[in-house]
């Protein structure tokens, strides 16, 4: 009898040519961003059955697990500090951070905007990239 992660991964190896992120890579993102303090980014996924999810900034328990089963993981650059109703937002790029991190990972990613994609599967998938609107 096969598990709902090995029929992902059946699901997967019909629909892709190869994956280009694993659970070890997955694993060390998810711990970088649960150990930051304060400000943590926004993410949505593409789940390999076609669904995107909102974006989320919540990193314990709203993730797309399991992880074989996303296409791709999208992440906020930017932080937006409400500043007053007077005042535009300010924002700081975390861009270098991030990318920094993504590529000691080993994760194969690319910017767009404010928004890093990383991609589990080949071929990659340029849909809604950069998305529309960022939450």
């Amino acid at each position: 009898m096969c598990s709902d992660r090995d029929k992902i991964i059946l699901q997967a190896k019909y629909k892709y040519f190869g994956a280009l992120a694993n659970d070890t890579k997955w694993n060390e993102l998810i711990d970088y961003f649960r150990q930051k303090s304060g400000w943590r980014p926004s993410y949505r996924s593409k789940w390999i059955n076609g669904h995107i999810s909102e974006w989320d900034s919540e990193w314990h328990y709203h993730l797309p697990f399991p992880f074989v089963g996303v296409e791709w993981f999208d992440i906020g650059l930017h932080q937006h500090e409400f500043m007053g109703h007077l005042m535009p937002p300010m924002i700081i790029d975390h861009s270098t951070e991030i990318a920094s991190k993504l590529s000691s990972i080993g994760f194969d990613y690319e910017v767009k905007g404010d928004v890093a994609r990383i991609w589990g599967y080949f071929p990659k998938s340029y849909e809604d990239f950069p998305p529309q609107k960022l939450a």
